[in-house]
């Protein structure tokens, strides 16, 4: 049975669907059942991280809280590696840690290199099990982006990157986490905005680890107003 997670963000553009203004961000999950979408946690940004990498370019460190007062540590992301510019392009390293500080997971990103326009290569791991794999948008789409759309796509990062557009600028993103054996484990798809566990005992921590992870990387132009961590 699928499992669909998602991000509600009362300050952006999930305002009408979030609790309130003045709410945190929080990620919910829906299992098809009559109890429709729950909680799974309560997301922070980790302003007292002081770790050797916490001020790295790519660093994030989050608090994940099991009630809305943010009162009772559910994991904690911490950065393990926040900058570099490896042969595939920048990589970044998060750790996910459990309310006493044991290592239940592991999330890595390999970002394009051509101005951060290319595939991002994601990899999740939970601690026990084997690393799942993932690349952001499929390779049709990426030839469209870059030929038949590449017009309209250099008139929006233009307007992105000298603040004339709200909206941020997206890529092809719709992601496919899968095992060694090519079996599709989990998957983001980006028109939806949601992320469905379809294989697996995936823990509800790590899962909504990866989600505030990668909302922070949903556009080229990011910026305070376009992703929930730099707000």
């Amino acid at each position: 049975m699928a499992i669909t997670y998602r991000m509600l963000d009362p300050r952006g553009r999930d305002a009408s669907l979030a609790p309130g203004p003045g709410a945190p961000v929080r990620v919910v999950a829906d299992d098809g059942t009559a109890q429709g979408a729950r909680p799974v946690a309560y997301l922070l940004r980790n302003t007292a991280a002081g770790g050797p990498n916490a001020y790295l370019p790519g660093a994030r460190e989050i608090l994940l809280f099991a009630d809305e007062r943010c009162g009772e540590v559910l994991a904690s992301v911490t950065t393990e590696h926040g900058t570099g510019f490896g042969f595939g392009g920048p990589r970044f390293v998060y750790r996910v840690l459990d309310a006493d500080g044991a290592p239940i997971g592991r999330i890595s990103l390999r970002r394009g290199r051509i101005f951060r326009i290319g595939r991002s290569h994601w990899t999740v791991e939970q601690a026990g099990t084997p690393p799942v794999r993932g690349s952001a948008g499929r390779l049709m789409w990426w030839a469209l982006w870059w030929t038949v759309l590449l017009p309209v796509n250099v008139a929006l990062l233009f307007a992105a990157f000298t603040g004339m557009a709200q909206d941020p600028v997206t890529t092809p993103r719709r992601i496919v986490w899968r095992d060694g054996a090519g079996r599709a484990v989990m998957s983001f798809r980006g028109l939806a905005g949601d992320y469905r566990v379809v294989r697996g005992q995936w823990d509800p921590r790590v899962v909504a680890s990866l989600v505030a992870i990668h909302q922070t990387y949903v556009s080229i132009a990011i910026s305070d107003s376009t992703d929930w961590f730099h707000r």
